[in-house]
């Protein structure tokens, strides 16, 4: 009875190139069945082939290299789909602008982002929240990604300018430029500096701060104004010459102006007997005072003044600076007597200006008659003849 003997063939190798790929390597000949038989002897063996070592060598190179490329082409495709598969996990860039940076932490702290933060001082963004982001927001960023976070550490300190010097205004405008605040403290009198201009200025709340040094914005700065020199009392020059009114003014910055001389009842020749401003008025320094120096008293004459009525006698005193004084007598008369404080004067006497002069008025009596005289007749002497 024949005997099969199977032979089984070895599985095919596959080698996995890429999804929905194989590579399928020869498979060996289908088994071969031998029969024997008892009655026929089995035929003598082929002659041995001597190419076939040669042919199972070349197939041998070619399938080790062909395995070597095939895991080499494997492992690049692996690492490219790794780094496709990796690359497609990304995530959106929120808005963290003007968020808190441990808020701003806590929204990306899922993405896997190499968190780089970077502190910048602003005068918008509040102190530790968020000024901006690089990437900025919307954009998509990879996980593992740098991702840069800027975060504000507050208003930057401003460095104190001097202000001396300058007007109220003008250091207004270079304090506002750096959002500080001008605030005026006092006004004092100084000689050299003119009306509103800083002669000094300091930090009310860090008092030792000087020029350079920094402070935060909204700082208040306080200074010291000029109101001008101070005021100047108008003194007393009654009496004073001129050159020593000059003096006298100079000492206060003052200027003198003289004015035309005038008559004084009081002040001799040649002293202040009028000044304007008067003494005791307060004036800026440089004003200018005017004085005018005294000529005495003013001496007039008394007209002549008897047999005047009441009428023209007031109007020859007036004429000449003088004043009716008491009035006494019949008025309907005619003037008969002058006195000054009880003294008689006459015509030509001097008086100063002004002087009262009591008239006294009487009516003259009417004129008499004198009785016509005879003279007794008269009898010429005797003519005698000398003798011949």
């Amino acid at each position: 009875m024949p005997v099969v003997v199977p032979v089984v063939a070895p599985p095919a190798s596959v080698i996995v190139l890429a999804p929905g790929h194989a590579l399928e390597l020869p498979r060996t000949p289908p088994p071969v069945t031998e029969s024997t038989s008892q009655s026929t002897p089995p035929p003598p063996p082929p002659p041995p082939d001597q190419s076939l070592p040669l042919l199972r060598e070349r197939r041998s190179r070619r399938k080790l290299l062909a395995v070597v490329f095939v895991v080499l082409l494997a492992t690049a495709m692996g690492g490219v789909l790794a780094w496709l598969l990796r690359g497609d996990t990304v995530h959106t860039v929120p808005d963290l602008a003007g968020v808190p940076q441990s808020e701003a932490l806590n929204r990306i702290s899922e993405f896997g982002w190499d968190v780089i933060t970077v502190e910048e001082a602003s005068d918008v963004v509040a102190d530790g929240s968020v000024i901006l982001t690089d990437p900025v927001a919307g954009t998509s960023l990879a996980e593992g990604a740098a991702f840069t976070m800027v975060v504000s550490t507050g208003p930057a300190p401003r460095m104190l300018p001097d202000i001396t010097g300058q007007t109220v205004d003008e250091a207004t405008v270079v304090l506002a430029d750096l959002d500080l605040v001008l605030e005026i403290g006092e006004q004092v009198n100084d000689e050299t500096g003119a009306p509103g201009f800083i002669l000094a200025w300091s930090v009310p709340s860090q008092p030792g701060l000087t020029q350079g040094d920094t402070v935060l914005p909204g700082t208040l700065v306080s200074v010291t104004v000029s109101s001008g020199p101070a005021p100047r009392v108008v003194p007393d020059l009654t009496g004073l010459s001129l050159v020593d009114a000059t003096a006298r003014l100079q000492t206060d910055t003052l200027i003198v102006a003289q004015l035309p001389d005038e008559f004084s009842p009081t002040v001799p020749v040649g002293g202040v007997a009028r000044q304007d401003p008067p003494a005791g008025t307060a004036v800026e320094r440089g004003t200018t005072v005017s004085v005018a120096l005294s000529k005495g008293l003013d001496i007039v004459a008394v007209p002549p003044l008897a047999g005047l009525t009441p009428a023209q006698a007031a109007q020859a005193l007036e004429a000449v600076g003088l004043v009716v004084g008491q009035v006494k007598g019949d008025p309907t008369g005619v003037n008969v007597l002058a006195e000054v404080e009880g003294a008689s004067i006459g015509a030509g006497a001097s008086f100063p200006r002004g002087t009262e002069i009591d008239l006294t008025f009487q009516v003259p009596p009417p004129p008499t008659t004198a009785p016509p005289t005879t003279a007794p007749p008269t009898t010429a002497p005797p003519t005698t003849l000398a003798p011949a």
